[in-house]
């Protein structure tokens, strides 16, 4: 019952009648974990040069990922530059086995210097990975502080903007061992359920 009551509080918070949450007991966790599910071996993930993915988590991500590859891309104000993704995507060599192959697109909300993406800018940035077969994430540690500061609502800024996969933080804002994922994308949340425990992060009395 306690964990129906969980994914029927994201669901509502969320809007999303799907959606599926699975608690973690760190924010790395939750970002490697929800990355490496919706990414193959051979795969690249896309993010900005300063983020938290990138620089201070000691390559969690391409652990768990199985080794795939963290590509910084450009962008002023710690927040990535729609063309710089764009001329990233085109000068990736696709479909040759010598490159690793993007496969998601890292959105800090909001950056590790606290400046914030708009809905609508999450929206263009989705799109445009979009047009190469990309999944997006959001590293949500700081997510309610996104929301307020943009008025947005969590849906706005999530799902409905094309994002198909949230670290959600609580231990930015005061919570204890509080993090959890939570995915919009049922093929994602499907790998979630043997990834979480094979990784120990499926303890007992957790929620």
């Amino acid at each position: 019952p306690v964990t129906e009551r969980l994914h029927d509080v994201v669901r509502d918070v969320f809007e999303h009648p799907s959606a599926r949450v699975f608690p973690v007991t760190s924010g790395t966790a939750a970002n490697a974990l929800s990355i490496s599910a919706a990414t193959p071996p051979w795969g690249a993930v896309l993010c900005h040069q300063t983020a938290h993915i990138l620089n201070s988590e000691g390559g969690a991500t391409s652990l768990l990922g199985g080794g795939a590859q963290m590509m910084g891309v450009a962008g002023d104000d710690y927040l990535i530059d729609p063309q710089a993704l764009q001329a990233t995507l085109d000068a990736v060599w696709w479909g040759d086995p010598h490159q690793s192959q993007p496969s998601v697109l890292s959105l800090t909300q909001p950056s590790d210097r606290g400046t914030v993406y708009t809905a609508a800018q999450v929206t263009d940035l989705a799109a445009i990975a979009k047009t190469r077969g990309l999944r997006v994430h959001l590293d949500g540690a700081r997510l309610a502080n996104a929301l307020v500061a943009t008025g947005a609502s969590p849906a706005d800024m999530t799902w409905r903007a094309g994002v198909d996969v949230v670290s959600l933080g609580a231990t930015k804002n005061g919570a204890l061992s509080a993090e959890a994922i939570v995915a919009f994308d049922d093929r994602i949340a499907d790998e979630l359920v043997y990834r979480t425990k094979r990784s120990g992060h499926v303890t007992s009395k957790m929620r």
